[in-house]
Parts: structure tokens; sequence; C-alpha cells
């Protein structure tokens, strides 16, 4: 009898409903030939953004597709965009919020045939864990010239005794949020991935320099966190930390300030293993990550909780090609292969992985820019997904 992972999918704006019907085919093609019946995939239609506010009420996000996410724990999700004159400055941010998906991984990997401003990209493999649920997306802001930014700097004036703002009477305010929870979560999520997929560095990012109360106490609580539940040694150079977890496993933990890591990346970046930042160094450290490994159009990403994940392009809706049928299926089908890999499908995720790395590597105009025009060489959707359902039929043994 076929058991039957049960998961959701988002088709997204723009070039999104182009390309999941084909990804969600090959998906199903590569189960298909690696299990031969024994496992397949179910897959829920959930509405969201454009195509929720066309085919339903006119609400970009509704609780329905919430409920259902809830329930399914896991999703296949095409690129978003925010809604236009109102409503959530980002549905993406929104999504987060609402399910709690603190965390964010971005997969950082040179394959043959992306383009990378360095010359010996091929051992670039890292892995970006971005906190989502403070920082930078909390979006704790206050309008310049607002009543409430005016208490605000009263108060801070008033009462706190903090005289520092210039130009208080036309003031633009954010708060910068940092929490024990939140960081140590995301530590812990970080850590487990390291362990279970046998990496052995941990990058624990911060700012401390600028904000001695907030990054400053990331870094601690990270450390306390790490020593309170591991073996915790300091290096005989001082420089990082041995980590030895409950199984025995060894992994190396060090703390980099943020000007350092984004000065090494250029230069370094196959030194870098599993990275652990708040939310505004996360998502500098993986878009520069991106650019040297063929840049965000390429790049898989996974927003989750401990109880539930989507998986989704890095890249936007990119509307100015939508329906030329040139819409590259490659970052969607690479969070594929993550997808497949989640639901523990892992000879499938391998193969389909396999796939992409040989069709990537056999066109790499779908990832050279044009330094004459600054576009994209364009290669047919059709061509793109015939290659890969081609290689996988022709190599039906399980790689």
């Amino acid at each position: 009898m076929m058991h039957n992972f049960e998961v959701g999918y988002i088709d997204g704006d723009g070039i999104g409903p182009e390309i999941m019907p084909y990804v969600r085919a090959v998906i199903d093609q590569v189960v298909a030939l690696t299990y031969h019946g024994q496992y397949g995939i179910h897959w829920y239609s959930l509405l969201l953004g454009e195509q929720a506010a066309r085919e339903g009420d006119g609400e970009w996000f509704p609780e329905a597709t919430i409920t259902q996410l809830r329930a399914l724990k896991v999703a296949l999700k095409g690129p978003m965009s925010s809604a236009i004159g109102g409503g959530f400055r980002s549905l993406n941010i929104a999504l987060r919020e609402e399910l709690d998906l603190f965390c964010n991984m971005r997969v950082i990997k040179a394959l043959d045939g992306l383009p990378s401003p360095l010359k010996n990209s091929g051992a670039i493999d890292m892995i970006v864990f971005r906190e989502c649920s403070e920082d930078s997306f909390a979006s704790i802001e206050l309008a310049a010239q607002s009543s409430d930014a005016s208490r605000l700097i009263e108060v801070l004036e008033q009462e706190l005794g903090y005289y520092k703002l210039r130009f208080a009477d036309n003031c633009a305010l954010a708060i910068k949020n940092c929490s024990q929870a939140a960081t140590e979560r995301l530590v812990a999520q970080a850590l487990s991935y390291a362990l279970a997929h046998h990496r052995t560095k941990l990058t624990i990012v911060h700012k401390s320099n600028a904000w001695q109360l907030t990054e400053g106490q990331f870094q601690r609580w990270a450390l306390a966190y790490l020593q309170q539940h591991h073996e915790v040694t300091l290096s005989t150079c001082k420089q990082y930390y041995q980590l030895r977890s409950n199984t025995g496993q060894c992994i190396e933990v060090e703390f980099m300030m943020l000007d350092r890591v984004m000065q090494r990346l250029p230069q370094y970046a196959s030194e870098f293993d599993v990275l652990v930042c708040n939310n505004l160094a996360g998502d500098l450290i993986a878009d520069l990550g991106a650019a040297l490994v063929g840049g965000v159009g390429i790049i898989p990403s996974i927003n989750c909780n401990n109880e539930m994940a989507i998986f989704e392009p890095s890249h936007g809706p990119f509307r100015r090609i939508a329906g030329q049928g040139v819409a590259n299926p490659c970052a969607t089908l690479w969070a594929g292969v993550l997808l497949l890999q989640h639901l523990g499908l892992d000879q499938a995720s391998t193969r389909l992985f396999h796939a992409l790395k040989h069709v990537i590597s056999h066109y790499p105009q779908l990832f050279q820019l044009d330094t004459r025009t600054h576009k994209l060489p364009q290669v047919s959707t059709d061509a793109v997904i015939t290659a890969i359902e081609q290689y996988l039929s022709c190599n039906r043994a399980a790689q």
C-alpha cells in the first residue's frame, strides 16, 4: 500500500503559478522512479497573495490557508509579493509572524555552472540560520513627528535621562529587540541541524561593539545555552570553543563580529559552515553569500519552527517576465530537494539534486548575465524541465 505524504503548495505571484505545476510534476516523477509506488505525495492547493485575492473573497491572507498550514505542517511555496496600497507590507513576514516560523535557513552552495566573482568558489557550502521573530523583522517603528514618536522621545529624555538623540523634533524611531528565549531556540535549531548533517563548525555572528546590550547579550546567551546543554571547552589558542554533544559528536564553535564575517566572505567563504545570526545580520550575510554562488535566483530557503517547515525560492516574483515562458525554475526545484529530504525521502532528494546539478552545468546561460544588455539569455522553462525529466528517466538506478 502506498504511503502518501500530505504537503501543501502555494503557487505564489508573478512567475510562481508558471513554475509550481512543473516543479510538483518533477517531484512526483522522482518519487515514483525511486520508490516504485511505495511512497507518494498528496498535494493540497493553498491560496495566498494575489491568487487568494483573485479567486477568493479579495482577502490576500486568508485564515483558512493559515489553518491548513498548521494542520499540514509542511508546504512548498512560490515567490510572493506585498499587497499594494495597504495591508501587509510583506506577506512573507506576515506568514512567519502568524505561524511563528522563527528560523529562516538559506543554503549557500557552489555548483558547477553557476557564475561567481571568485576564482575558486567550488568549496563554498554553508547554511545561514537567521532569526525571524525579532530585531528588524519585529518592525517596531514610529514615524517622524508622530504623537507616538514624540511620547517615546519624551520618556527617553525625561524619565530615562537619554539625551543623545539629535534632531529629536523630526526623528523617526525603531526599537531593536533581542530575547533569551528567541536566541536559545535559534541556536538549538542550528546546532541540531549541524549535528544531524555532520557539519564541523558553528559561527555565532554578532555586532556587540555597537549594541552591547542586545547583540552582546545574543552572544552571551548563545554561549550559555551551549554550555548548559553540552560539554564546551575553550581551545588552547583561545580563539574558538570545542563542543562535544551528548552523543559524542564534536563541533567547533566560534563567535565573530558581523564586520569580520562580511570582510572574510568574499575571500574565505569556504571557511564558513553553519552561521547563526540575528535578523538583519543574517539578511546581509545570506544575500552576500548568494552573490558568490550565482545570486538569489538559485538559492533555496526554508522558513521553519520546531514543528513546521515551508520551502521556497529566495527570489521574488519577477513580474517582468511572467507569462513569457522563460521563468527559471531552478531555485524552486532546489527547494523541492530540501522538501524531499525533510520528508525522509533521501534517495529521491539525492536523485533530484543530481538532476538539478546536471542541468545547471549544461545550461550555464541560465545564470550568465549579458554584460552588454544586463539581461539574462532566455531559456524556456519547458527546456529546463524537459532536461530534468530526461536526466531522471535515463538515470533510473538509485544514486
